[in-house]
C-alpha cells in the first residue's frame, strides 16, 4: 500500500466524517474502540499505582467529566462554541480525556485518599463557566420530563429484579447499576430525539436497527447489551479495580452521548 492510499484511507473513514458531518462508520468505532481499552487499561495501571480505589467516588468524579465533554459537544452543535478537530469526536475525548486523567493524578498526588474533592472540582469549574450558556438557549424542557419518566419507571423495574430475584443477585453487583442507568439514559434520549424530534442516529449499527424497527427499540436492545457485557465482566474478569474501571468506562460510552442527545433536543439544535 503506497503513501497515497494510506492518505486516502485515513481521509475517507476518519476525516471526511468529521468535516462532513456524516456519522461515524464501522472502521472508525473499532479503531476508537480499540485505543479506549489501551487508554482505559493504562489509566487503571496509574490509578493502581498511586492506590485510587475504582469504586464509587471514582464514579463520581468521572461523571463530572462526562457531563463537561456532553455540554461542550452541545454547545458546538449549537454553535456557541467553535466547531474544530479539537471539540468534536475524537478530538474532544482525547482533550477532555487527558484533563480528566492528569486531574485525577494530581489530585490523588496532592489529596491521596481524598482526591475527588480536587478533581470534581477542576470538572465543576469549567462546567460553571459553560452552563449560562447553555441554559439561556433551553427551547424544548419538556424533554426532561419525558427522558425521566420513562427511565425512572424502568430502571425501578430493573432495581427491583437485581435486588429480588435471587440468581440475579448474586450475578450482578453493586456499580452494575451506574452502567445501567447511564445505558438506559442513552437509549432513551437516543429514542426520543429520533422518535419525537426528528434527529438521527450517527452510529451504524444503532441506526440499521432503527431504520428497521423504529427509534424506541433503542431502549430494550441497550439494556439487554449492557446486561449481557456485564454479565460476562462479572463471571470473567478476576481483578476487582480492573472489572470496576471497564464497567466505568462502558458507563461513559453510554452517558456521554446520551446527555449530548438530552442537552441537544433542549436547545433544540
Amino acid at each position: 500500500m503506497d503513501l497515497s492510499a494510506i492518505k486516502n484511507f485515513l481521509y475517507r473513514y476518519y476525516i471526511e466524517p468529521i468535516e462532513k458531518q456524516s456519522g461515524y462508520n464501522y472502521i472508525q468505532e473499532i479503531t476508537y474502540g480499540i485505543l479506549l481499552f489501551f487508554m482505559v487499561y493504562l489509566f487503571y495501571r496509574i490509578c493502581k499505582k498511586l492506590q485510587i480505589e475504582i469504586d464509587r467516588r471514582f464514579v463520581l468524579v468521572t461523571v463530572f467529566y462526562i457531563l463537561l465533554i456532553s455540554l461542550i459537544r452541545a454547545l458546538v452543535d449549537g454553535g456557541h462554541i467553535p466547531r474544530t478537530y479539537y471539540t468534536v469526536t475524537p478530538g474532544i475525548v482525547v482533550v477532555v480525556g487527558m484533563y480528566y486523567m492528569v486531574a485525577t493524578v494530581i489530585s490523588a498526588l496532592l489529596l491521596r485518599e481524598r482526591y475527588y474533592i480536587l478533581a470534581v472540582s477542576m470538572a465543576v469549574i469549567p462546567i460553571l463557566y459553560l452552563l449560562p450558556i447553555f441554559l439561556k438557549n433551553i427551547v424544548h424542557v419538556e424533554v426532561l420530563f419525558y427522558l425521566f419518566f420513562i427511565v425512572a419507571l424502568i430502571y425501578a423495574a430493573l432495581h427491583y429484579l437485581l435486588e429480588r430475584v435471587e440468581p440475579l443477585r448474586h450475578i450482578f453487583q453493586p456499580m452494575d447499576k451506574y452502567v445501567i442507568l447511564a445505558q438506559l439514559i442513552d437509549g432513551t434520549s437516543t429514542a426520543l430525539g429520533v422518535g419525537l424530534y426528528g434527529y438521527w442516529e450517527q452510529h451504524p449499527l444503532p441506526r440499521f436497527f432503527i431504520e428497521l424497527l423504529g427509534p424506541y427499540i433503542m431502549i430494550p436492545l441497550k439494556l439487554v447489551a449492557v446486561v449481557t457485557v456485564l454479565y460476562i465482566l462479572n463471571r470473567e474478569v478476576e481483578d476487582r479495580g480492573l472489572k470496576n474501571i471497564l464497567k466505568i468506562a462502558i458507563m461513559a460510552l453510554g452517558l456521554a452521548p446520551g446527555l449530548r442527545n438530552l442537552f441537544r433536543v433542549l436547545m433544540g439544535v
